[in-house]
């Protein structure tokens, strides 16, 4: 039996759908070898229509890219997607890392867990690693809040 992994459209819409609705940035750097690409992205996304999203101008384009972007690192190669939402949930803009990883996609967090458990030093430091990554990622990735000009549902 063929082993079967969940390609970007779906963990992209996985991720989305667990945030909620709110402005969204998606960015996404994939390293193979000594390649680095990266790929950027922003949306609104309304789960309430059934997990529609709203997009400016070339936003739909640049969410095509990270999506293949993260197809390849799930095939070859490892990256970490970063998402910084502005919703109504929170006051100030949140953010989730995640990890692909052996063509597995994971959060930061549990990747970090795996890797460092069993040495509880460097999995402080990960952890102090992940949350200055994740400060950075609040500033340089924070939801404009565009003007969407497109809807489109989000491919399932």
């Amino acid at each position: 039996m063929p082993e079967t992994r969940p390609t970007a459209q779906h963990i992209i819409a996985a991720v989305l759908d667990k945030i909620g609705s709110g402005f969204h940035t998606l960015h996404f750097r994939h390293v193979d070898g000594w390649r680095l690409r990266e790929g950027r992205a922003e949306l609104e996304f309304i789960a309430a229509l059934g997990g529609r999203a709203g997009f400016g101008a070339g936003q739909q384009d640049a969410l095509q890219a990270v999506m293949r972007l993260v197809d390849e690192a799930m095939a070859t190669g490892m990256g970490v997607l970063t998402v910084v939402s502005n919703t109504l949930a929170t006051s100030e803009p949140s953010v989730v890392l995640y990890r692909v990883h052996d063509g597995r996609f994971i959060t930061d967090e549990d990747y970090d867990a795996e890797r460092y458990g069993d040495y509880p030093e460097a999995l402080r430091a990960a952890n102090r690693e992940r949350a200055r990554e994740e400060q950075r990622a609040r500033r340089h990735y924070e939801p404009r809040g565009l003007r969407p000009i497109a809807f489109a549902a989000l491919p399932r």
